[in-house]
């Protein structure tokens, strides 16, 4: 079997995959098992991919839906999840989120988005339900608080995938120039960008940056917001629990 052959065969496994949904009849230890082996398969492609494979892989832009209460999280730490996918992203109106990028990315960013999206509902139930939230809403209303607590499990993910992005360029880095050289490593890095770029300029479509700002109005649930943001399982594989959802690298 060539290169090109085995490459289709993963990427239609990961789409099967992908698809095993509680909403399409699937157990949640299944969909559980089926996005772990997602997360797995997107790991050794992307550390696997050469200039040869960036040249036939595809642009593709998958659009989501509302994440409901969990939208203001997913948007304050969007710009790093962007980063560490490696692909481009925007918001359209208030709630939908664009992913734009090489298919792989793209991939990983909607399963990140929606690992994140369940462990902020997991953690943010767990909150409701501890004496902080009650002391709390002594003082603000409910609906602010949350709002503060969500701020600050998103600033503190923010924080974590920059330096997770970090880490992983300077790996991909080292193991791109000791199987390529230098040269040929950067020339790759240069070609997908730019074939990115080349696919956003396809679309038509003009963004406009939109300056926002958080208003923090309980910080002592902000705080408690960014340690369950410090709870997300980066290095744990789904399944272990509510709320431990692997973020994996790639």
């Amino acid at each position: 079997m060539d290169q090109q052959t085995e490459l289709s065969k993963v990427k239609a496994r990961i789409r099967a995959l992908a698809a095993k949904t509680v909403d399409r009849g699937c157990s949640e230890a299944e969909a559980l098992a089926a996005a772990a082996k997602v997360g797995e398969l997107l790991d050794v492609y992307g550390l696997s991919m050469s200039e040869v494979e960036l040249r036939e892989e595809a642009c593709v832009e998958k659009r989501l839906g509302s994440f409901g209460p969990s939208g203001t999280a997913i948007r304050w730490m969007l710009p790093a999840l962007l980063r560490f996918c490696e692909c481009r992203g925007w918001t359209d109106g208030r709630h939908e989120i664009v992913l734009f990028g090489l298919e792989p990315d793209v991939q990983m960013a909607d399963y990140l988005l929606h690992v994140i999206d369940a462990a902020l509902r997991y953690e943010e139930y767990r909150y409701r339900l501890g004496p902080d939230y009650v002391m709390a809403t002594r003082k603000h209303t409910p609906q602010s608080v949350l709002r503060s607590f969500r701020y600050g499990f998103g600033d503190r993910l923010s924080k974590r995938l920059d330096a997770m992005s970090d880490a992983r360029h300077q790996e991909q880095v080292a193991r791109r120039e000791a199987a390529m050289g230098k040269s040929a490593s950067t020339a790759l890095v240069l070609a997908k960008e730019k074939k990115i770029e080349e696919g956003f300029k396809g679309l038509g479509v003009r963004l406009r940056t939109v300056r926002s700002s958080a208003t923090i109005r309980d910080k002592g649930a902000f705080g408690r917001g960014a340690e369950a943001g410090g709870r997300v399982g980066l290095d744990r594989p789904v399944g272990r629990g509510p709320g431990a959802g692997r973020l994996p690298g790639r």
